[in-house]
């Protein structure tokens, strides 16, 4: 299957909060970029037009992202406690948290 990200990601294991007017969904971040993220969980957010992002990396506060949902799958693994998984596009991210990132995805492609 040919990659189809045109940004480079990081590997990670950060716990998120998915926050929308219904629900609060805890998931867990599997890779991420400057410009967005792939997002294990038990349930799929309720589908709007935006969502909100508590992403909470190691030896960091957590910090909030406004994000869209690209894609959804059933995350079909044995091994893999989470049901689904999803793709988000950031639609705004601070200045400082899109430097972290970079930091991030920077060290792992070395």
């Amino acid at each position: 299957m040919r990659e189809r990200r045109q940004f480079a990601r990081a590997e990670v294991e950060w716990p998120v909060t998915i926050l929308s007017p219904e629900q609060h969904t805890l998931g867990q971040i599997k890779n991420i970029s400057q410009v967005g993220a792939s997002i294990y969980c038990q349930e799929l957010p309720s589908a709007g037009p935006e969502l909100s992002l508590e992403i909470q990396p190691p030896n960091r506060q957590s910090f909030i992202v406004f994000a869209k949902t690209i894609w959804a799958l059933d995350a079909d693994s044995s091994e893999n406690p989470h049901c689904f998984v999803f793709g988000v596009q950031f639609k705004y991210i601070s200045e400082d948290d899109v430097q972290f990132l970079g930091e991030i995805v920077s060290k792992q492609s070395h």
